[in-house]
């Protein structure tokens, strides 16, 4: 087993799909995104930042899923406050972060969402 954290990401906010830079930062654990019919593409980047941040704090050697080898990997998200994404969604590009080259073998599920102000924040449980 391999327990690790990922900080909340700081992200900017946005203002009808746009970033607003007159606003502060914010904490953020970003659900998983998918390019659809009309592309958003402040959203498309902010997705791709964070996976990026999931990698820059995953442990090395981490267990690679395969057929009769699944790995499991479970979520605990504490969120700033009650305005965030589905945690499903946050285990959904926690798992594509770590599995770029699939993760057909990889399962698991996420808790309720919890609240931390001061410290948002994954912990990810992998095992295999």
């Amino acid at each position: 087993m391999t327990r690790f954290i990922i900080p909340a990401l700081p992200c900017a906010r946005t203002t009808a799909g746009k970033i607003d830079r007159t606003k502060p930062l914010r904490p953020k654990l970003v659900g998983y995104y998918t390019k659809g019919a009309r592309p958003n593409w402040t959203r498309m980047n902010e997705y791709h930042a964070w996976k990026d941040h999931v990698r820059e704090h995953a442990p090395a050697g981490l267990p690679q899923p395969a057929q009769g080898q699944p790995v499991r990997v479970d979520i605990w998200c504490w969120f700033a406050d009650g305005t965030h994404n589905d945690p499903e969604n946050v285990r959904k590009g926690i798992v594509d972060a770590l599995y770029p080259k699939g993760d057909k073998f990889v399962f698991g599920y996420h808790h309720f969402p919890q609240y931390d102000p001061q410290n948002p924040r994954v912990e990810v449980e992998v095992n295999l």
